[in-house]
């Protein structure tokens, strides 16, 4: 009877010590990691992960699970939740852990944009393709150049034809919706967009199609985008 009741209570503390572990994951699992890139020497980089230093060299991959699969001049590409980013020397963003893939159909989604230059710039995903955002809260949709939506795979020239004005004057552009823009842990989908000709940049603006499904605050220096 001794052993039974024994038993029972290793049997209780054992599915007790499951959950707690469930738990602390599940709740660690919704949290953004923030990244920077401090330093590039060669094939050995710095990353600051949350606050902590990696020493990485190509192939290598930090506690958080974050990949370091190429090393170009002043650019860096990781493999992050299983999509590659190539992100700049001095480069700060927040992505979701793995496993928080759920934050996207969350009220509670946020993406952390930090100024770099002056402007806010940030790493993301269209169409599941890696993308460099610069946030442009004076542009009305999503945009990018004829050479960004020929990489994305866009068939633009099936969307409608028109004219925007833009910081270089007037400009013939082609009105399409994509599939799915992601920033940080917002993640919209149908998102209207204007590939634009003429426009040079790598850059995707991204624009108030985007923008007003968000609240936007600052902190300091810090953007904050909460999924409305």
């Amino acid at each position: 009877m001794l052993n039974l009741m024994n038993q029972a209570r290793t049997y209780k503390a054992i599915r007790l010590a499951l959950f707690v572990v469930l738990f602390i994951f599940n709740i660690s699992s919704a949290y953004a990691v923030d990244i920077i890139v401090m330093a590039i020497f060669g094939d050995t980089v710095i990353l600051k992960v949350d606050g902590t230093r990696h020493k990485l060299k190509v192939g290598d991959k930090t506690s958080e699970g974050i990949h370091l699969v190429e090393v170009d001049y002043d650019t860096v590409i990781l493999n992050i939740n299983n999509a590659k980013s190539k992100h700049k020397l001095g480069g700060h963003v927040s992505f979701g852990h793995q496993g928080s893939d759920k934050a996207k159909d969350q009220k509670d989604a946020i993406a952390k944009i930090w100024p770099q230059n002056d402007m806010y710039i940030t790493h993301g995903s269209i169409n599941n393709f890696s993308i460099e955002f610069m946030v442009d809260t004076g542009a009305t949709w999503v945009a990018m150049s004829e050479t960004v939506a020929k990489r994305l795979g866009i068939n633009y020239y099936r969307g409608k034809a028109g004219y925007a004005g833009t910081a270089s004057g007037v400009a013939a552009i082609y009105k399409v919706n994509l599939d799915k823009v992601k920033v940080g842990d917002i993640e919209l989908r149908n998102v209207p967009a204007a590939v634009i000709s003429g426009y040079g940049s790598h850059q995707v603006l991204l624009g108030n199609s985007f923008l007003k499904k968000c609240e936007m605050t600052r902190t300091k220096q810090v953007m904050i985008l909460k999924k409305k």
